[in-house]
């Protein structure tokens, strides 16, 4: 639907309030309750202009810079600080976190852009599954649930994903590089979608007692730096 200039897709839910999400891909996307007119809709969205904008430019600038060519002097992510990148050539296929702020990667000169990022996300994997192998077996104990298996991927639009059915969570990959208050935040929220397949009152209810600081988190995964998770 086109509103001021703005195509947004329009998805009608059972909930209480508009919610307006900017994606990575420079899609907007607006939740609104079953009842709502549209002139409602509208005029929410033109007051939000503003910052429809801002988060657009934003992405816009990010997927800029987005692109890796794993050389010297790149900024990258770990436990939620800033890391440069130092490249050494090397027989041995390796990456080192080092004093300073320095991420070592030892390849070879002759390695390629595709070699490169599956070492690192490699790096990236090793690191989350680890937290999450601590994390879970807590968080199912406090909570009263059990899971049958988890797997890490890259995901696009989303912090993680659980079917229900299968008992199986998916975390993404890029988590690796938030703070741990963070990952154990999006444990929590995928953990209690095993009681409460929906985002209603209930399950606000569930986030509140077992993460009551899970707006802040929330709040702080999906700034216009990263992707947004799908609530």
């Amino acid at each position: 639907m086109l509103i001021n200039n703005y195509n947004i897709e329009i998805i009608r839910k059972n909930i209480k309030h508009i919610n307006l999400k900017i994606y990575p891909d420079l899609k907007i996307k607006a939740s609104v309750p079953d009842g709502i007119d549209m002139k409602t809709v509208e005029r929410m969205i033109i007051s939000r202009e503003d910052w429809i904008n801002d988060q657009l430019k934003k992405f816009e600038e990010q997927n800029r810079i987005t692109k890796r060519d794993y050389v010297s002097g790149e900024d990258y992510y770990l436990n939620g600080k800033r890391y440069i990148l130092r490249v050494y050539d090397s027989n041995i296929p390796s990456i080192k976190i080092e004093k300073n702020n320095i991420i070592s990667m030892y390849v070879r000169k002759s390695s390629s852009i595709a070699n490169k990022e599956k070492l690192i996300n490699t790096f990236y994997r090793k690191i989350l599954e680890k937290k999450l192998k601590k994390m879970i077996p807590k968080w199912e104990e406090i909570i009263g649930v059990k899971l049958n298996s988890f797997a890490i991927r890259k995901m696009k639009n989303k912090w993680g994903s659980c079917n229900t059915e299968n008992k199986k969570i998916y975390f993404n990959l890029d988590l690796a590089k938030k703070k741990d208050v963070e990952i154990q935040y999006v444990v929590i929220h995928e953990l209690i979608h095993l009681i409460e397949r929906k985002h209603n009152e209930h399950f606000r209810e569930l986030m509140h007692k077992f993460c009551p600081k899970w707006g802040i988190y929330h709040d702080s995964l999906n700034t216009v730096l990263n992707p947004n998770i799908d609530y």
